[in-house]
């Protein structure tokens, strides 16, 4: 009998996070989300295993994932890989999306275990696609991966219909706030309140509101402000202070995929000097995030009889002081739950996979050896997850 590895498996615009439960031990992994095919041919390789290489079997087309495809592709094919998954709802049909789901999930297997898999779709295609994304990814899968030096192993797994789920995003942080790590419901009350789910990503910040487990009653938009407006904002403001740096007012470009780096140390080099631009950085996030909690409040009906704002996604740090100015106590921050907000989704959808799966574990299960995943913990209880003096919101439901 294989093995059953519960993996929730987000693939985002930026990254594709994966978290997966083995053995009681859960494991978490980010790729950066790039495949493009490999060109230039032979490459020396070090001994980095985020340096990933892709093939059906021996002899086939080689494509490069991750980090190694970003550094290996061209500024016109990062774009047009970027703006294709950003503005088409339909990128799961493409080519990539199956690769990146392939290596992800495999890096997360082992032997013959059996994957039991959630994966998610954005708020407005959840309803439209979610049959067609099933039907993508149901069947058995056998690739090989290459990592830094070592030589291509051969990877083989089978998705069964019954051990396939799909949800979408929001949703999926919800189940990580309401399950426990064993996928039990750790408290029905939240799916009696009416919860307002922000997820914030890179691409897209999706807004779901639901009334009840079932989703009796749902209002769902898809803002147009996320962390790509902030980045195409930065853009505009860098080349207009790089003109202003320069005596012959020649500013300099800055594509919107070499911003992550400029975002995180605030300092740009022009001309051979540094320039510390991070004020320009933190007046872009504040225009942002005061518009993005703005409309948030108006489609909302300024959360009169909302009970929480449940705040997750990978931008949603740099725009929860906004989210925490406007809507105070209502304000549940899914990173308060054991792993970082980027993950939350990750993690959610790991869960609802033990909480869906008929599948019975056994108990001698070899635990992930790709150096790539890292382990870390879950505590048992909430009140464990967060600092004792302060009360997490299940806890003040409970209360009530």
């Amino acid at each position: 009998m294989s093995t059953p590895v519960y993996i929730g498996n987000d693939q985002g615009y930026y990254g594709t996070k994966v978290v997966s439960r083995a053995n009681g031990k859960f494991y978490k992994m980010f790729i950066r989300n790039m495949v493009v095919p490999n060109r230039v041919g032979e490459i020396t390789y070090n001994n980095d295993p985020h340096n990933i290489m892709y093939r059906e079997a021996d002899g086939d087309r080689e494509w490069f994932c991750g980090k190694l495809a970003v550094e290996q592709s061209g500024d016109d094919e990062l774009f047009d890989s970027h703006k294709r998954r950003l503005f088409s709802p339909t990128w799961f049909r493409e080519q990539e999306y199956l690769i990146m789901f392939r290596v992800s999930t495999g890096l997360m297997l082992q032997g013959n275990n059996e994957p039991v898999v959630s994966v998610a779709l954005p708020t407005d295609s959840y309803i439209d696609y979610k049959d067609e994304l099933k039907r993508r990814l149901i069947g058995k899968h056998t690739f090989e991966v290459k990592q830094g030096n070592l030589p291509y192993r051969k990877i083989e797994f089978e998705i069964k219909k019954e051990n396939l789920f799909v949800i979408s995003q929001p949703m999926a942080t919800l189940f990580h706030i309401a399950l426990d790590r064993d996928g039990k419901l750790l408290n029905e009350d939240l799916f009696i309140q009416k919860v307002s789910i922000n997820d914030l990503g890179f691409g897209t910040s999706d807004i779901e509101t639901l009334h009840g487990e079932t989703i009796i009653k749902r209002q769902s938009f898809t803002s147009r402000h996320a962390m790509l407006n902030v980045y195409n904002l930065l853009s505009k403001r860098l080349l207009e202070f790089t003109r202003t740096a320069d005596a012959e007012n020649n500013g300099k470009e800055y594509p919107i995929w070499s911003l992550p780096r400029i975002v995180n140390s605030g300092e740009i080099s022009f001309k051979g000097k540094t320039h510390d631009v991070s004020a320009i950085v933190q007046e872009c996030v504040r225009e942002v995030g005061s518009n993005l909690v703005e409309e948030v409040w108006q489609r909302l009906d300024f959360g009169d009889d909302i009970t929480y704002i449940i705040l997750t996604g990978g931008a949603s740090i740099p725009f929860k002081p906004f989210y925490r100015e406007r809507f105070g106590d209502k304000l549940i921050f899914a990173e308060d739950y054991g792993i970082e907000a980027q993950f939350a989704n990750g993690f959610g959808l790991c869960k609802f996979s033990q909480s869906k799966s008929k599948a019975v574990p056994v108990k001698d299960l070899l635990e992930a050896a790709a150096t790539i995943q890292q382990e870390f913990t879950v505590p048992d209880a909430l009140s464990e997850a967060m600092n004792k003096k302060q009360q997490t919101p299940q806890q003040k439901i409970k209360n009530k």
